[in-house]
């Protein structure tokens, strides 16, 4: 998978189906691993302006937040995934 830029724009292009995404810093380290039942909204409020004190992970990522990546899959799958892949990760908790 290709890491993409973490903006508006790129984001558009994701569709609305459940999935797995990867968000890493600006050095291309992952920092973060989690899921959606509709990627393009999750992954829109990493860059959106809202009120990050009620979300304690995404308020301590969002400066991390640098590029993603994503693949569609159905979310039961994604969630077994994502369990194996966060051990280790800076903004994931166990």
């Amino acid at each position: 998978m290709r890491k993409t830029k973490l903006n508006k724009s790129n984001v558009s292009n994701v569709k609305n189906k459940p999935g797995i995404y990867r968000i890493y810093d600006g050095k291309g380290k992952p920092v973060y691993v989690g899921t959606s039942k509709i990627l393009k909204h999750r992954l829109q409020s990493y860059y959106q302006d809202d009120d990050f004190t009620v979300n304690k992970t995404k308020r301590a990522l969002r400066p991390d937040a640098k590029k993603f990546t994503f693949s569609y899959m159905g979310i039961t799958k994604a969630r077994t995934l994502e369990k194996k892949s966060k051990k280790g990760l800076r903004h994931n908790h166990n």
